[in-house]
């Protein structure tokens, strides 16, 4: 598991993308993504997690995000992402 906080923008999604790589070759089952300290995502951080899931898909694996804040669930359900990424 890997907690989200703080922004998921531009900036800080090239930093993450890097991490969370070790840990996709390092082990790439299921990564489960915990955002309930996230309290922004732009559509750098949307496009990170579209391709994260696609690459943890190619191995086998999945991403799933739970304890998503209200604010950032509603931006998930006006772009489509709700239905797109593995929330519970």
């Amino acid at each position: 598991m890997i907690s989200l906080s703080g922004q998921l923008d531009t900036l800080s999604a090239v930093d993450f993308e890097k991490e969370i790589r070790k840990a996709i070759d390092s082990s790439p089952g299921i990564i489960v993504l915990d955002g309930k300290d996230l309290t922004y995502i732009s559509s750098a951080g949307l496009r990170l997690l579209l391709t994260l899931r696609k690459g943890l898909a190619e191995k086998g694996g999945r991403l799933k995000l739970q304890n998503i804040r209200e604010e950032i669930m509603e931006i998930f359900n006006i772009t489509g992402f709700s239905s797109i990424l593995d929330i519970e």
